[in-house]
């Protein structure tokens, strides 16, 4: 029997930085000081503050958004009103992503 040990709810997290998604934090900073050098003032870093700060608020609420977001955007958005050969599981949304909800 293997020996249980704890992981670090850290390394079981994706990579955050300043309690944002880290690639969402990156270019946000990056907009905002390019914003701020290109306008030669310091307007645009309070939208980069409150950017910053809906992305962290949205992060603490789920760390795992920006993964499920882009997985399901590989999924096709198209209404088949007659059962076809693209009318399989492959071609449709998964469950809990408004696949067989009524309109």
């Amino acid at each position: 029997m293997r020996k249980q040990t704890k992981v670090s709810r850290g390394l079981s997290l994706p990579r955050q930085m300043g309690g944002a998604d880290r690639g969402l934090a990156i270019a946000n900073g990056t907009l905002t000081m390019l914003l701020c050098y290109s306008s030669m003032t310091f307007a645009f870093f309070g939208v980069g503050i409150v950017i910053h700060w809906i992305l962290r608020w949205k992060s603490s609420r789920d760390p795992w958004w920006r993964d499920v977001m882009l997985v399901y955007n590989h999924y096709p958005d198209l209404h088949e009103p007659l059962p076809s050969t693209k009318f399989s599981a492959r071609f449709k949304r998964p469950y809990g992503f408004d696949q067989d909800l009524p309109c």
